[in-house]
């Protein structure tokens, strides 16, 4: 009786064990790619936080000492426009100085507080009081220092 049983039932084949598992490989491949343009878009959006926050923070510090908060101890940044790779507002002049964070209050930022070197860092233009991420974000192929 349990060799009937045993010739009743069927199982997958191996051609539909190999089918399934390429169909899975593609899916998965798919899903790794689409992970990645995830993070770039993260990534920017993250920076055009930052940016919105640290400009909202810094035009309440102007307003209440009547300067904007620069680290004195770098001085003007310079070449930052030539860096900005013509992101720049055309209003802005070539003073850009790097943002001090400590002198603003009730701050976290995903980006930037490292240093000049690795371009990690916020600048600000002395003139028009734009603010950029010298470093960049990555979105689509194209790195902006700033919102589009």
């Amino acid at each position: 009786m349990k060799k009937n049983i045993m010739k009743n039932q069927k199982g997958i084949t191996l051609i539909i064990l190999i089918i399934t598992i390429i169909i899975m490989s593609i899916l998965v491949t798919l899903v790794i790619n689409n992970i990645d343009i995830g993070e770039d878009i993260r990534n920017y959006n993250y920076m055009c936080a930052d940016i919105e926050l640290l400009e909202s923070k810094i035009m309440t510090y102007y307003n209440n000492y009547n300067e904007i908060p620069i680290d004195e101890n770098i001085g003007q940044i310079a070449n930052a426009k030539s860096m900005l790779a013509g992101q720049a507002d055309t209003r802005d002049n070539d003073v850009y100085y790097k943002v001090d964070i400590s002198k603003l209050y009730n701050i976290t930022l995903n980006y930037g507080g490292g240093t000049l070197d690795n371009k990690d860092i916020y600048i600000i233009n002395e003139k028009t009081h734009e603010v950029y991420y010298l470093k960049g974000a990555v979105l689509e192929g194209t790195t902006y220092h700033t919102k589009k």
